[in-house]
């Protein structure tokens, strides 16, 4: 897998038995963790199933995540700790970015716009718990799912497989980089299509998503069919999103002002603007006091850095 210029990523759970049925690393945290690092595995994403409680939860995250620091392996440690956590009680995310590098928040994402939809959905309604905690060394993680049985991955970008249109794969491509989501493919790389290739390694894209300052996006309106994101990026620029969830017609427009931004500041007194997707393109220079009109595809998604 190193070879190809990939990393390589395991699945295993803090209980008795994985969701699957297979077995967990409950009492082999610290065997199973060096094992992993003996292998060369560079991310393990550590599922929730058959814990037995809360505490007995908890204390397995804790105790894998210094485990896998004893082994002296970089080895991403991706956790499902607060999705387990919330039909009972409000996760508590300051303990979890002490240990984890990211976590899973809501159900499992599909390829398909529906599921994209609501994951984008359930991040608005919670941007406020969530969005602050986010930055260097712990994300949310919008969703993953793993299908243990063939010890494949789907996770994160749905981009590059069959449910998607190419409007709605810019969306997710567009919005996952707002939400400062980590980036996982999970489409076959033997059979990727040059504009799934195009979408998936685009750097201005990619830039966003990483960016220094590390701070994740949230949505600052929503009108009619359209919301409007933003996130704030080093050198005090912002990368804005326009979404359209029209799914019918043609492109729509949608005009909002730049006092909109950062609070008013975004753009004072002026500001260049650039389209990074679905096309890059400069707009030029605009005052403060100036407004954007946007054209967006249905289910599309226009991506700004301004």
């Amino acid at each position: 897998v190193h070879s190809k210029g990939l990393k390589l990523g395991i699945y295993s759970d803090v209980g008795n038995k994985t969701c699957a049925g297979f077995p967990g690393s409950y009492n082999h945290y610290e065997l199973d963790a060096q094992t992993f690092a003996s292998w060369g595995v560079d991310l393990l994403k550590f599922d929730g199933c058959n814990s037995g409680s809360l505490e007995l939860l908890a204390e397995g995250y804790r105790r894998m995540s210094l485990a896998l620091n004893k082994t002296g392996r970089s080895i991403v440690y991706s956790c499902e700790w607060p999705f387990y956590l919330r039909p009972v009680q409000q996760p508590n995310y300051t303990e979890i970015k002490q240990y984890c590098n990211n976590w899973r928040n809501f159900f499992d994402v599909y390829d398909s716009w529906s599921s994209i939809k609501s994951i984008l959905d359930w991040t608005a309604l919670h941007q406020d718990s969530i969005v602050k905690i986010a930055g260097p060394g712990g994300w949310n993680d919008p969703d993953m799912a793993t299908l243990p049985s063939i010890f494949v991955f789907l996770s994160q970008l749905v981009i590059g497989n069959f449910g998607l249109s190419w409007d709605q794969a810019v969306s997710q491509m567009a919005m996952w980089a707002i939400m400062a989501a980590p980036l996982f493919m999970s489409n076959d790389l033997r059979h990727i299509s040059p504009e799934a290739k195009w979408l998936l390694q685009n750097k201005e894209v990619i830039a966003i998503n990483q960016d220094l300052l590390g701070k994740q996006g949230y949505q600052i309106t929503k009108d009619k069919n359209f919301e409007l994101w933003e996130r704030p990026l080093s050198g005090r620029a912002y990368a804005v999103a326009v979404l359209n969830h029209q799914e019918i017609g043609g492109p729509q427009n949608f005009t909002f002002s730049l006092t909109f931004l950062g609070n008013g500041l975004a753009c004072n007194p002026a500001c260049s603007v650039r389209q990074v997707l679905p096309v890059s393109r400069d707009w030029g220079v605009y005052s403060w006091v100036s407004s954007l009109s946007v054209e967006v595809n249905p289910t599309g998604t226009v991506l700004l850095k301004v």
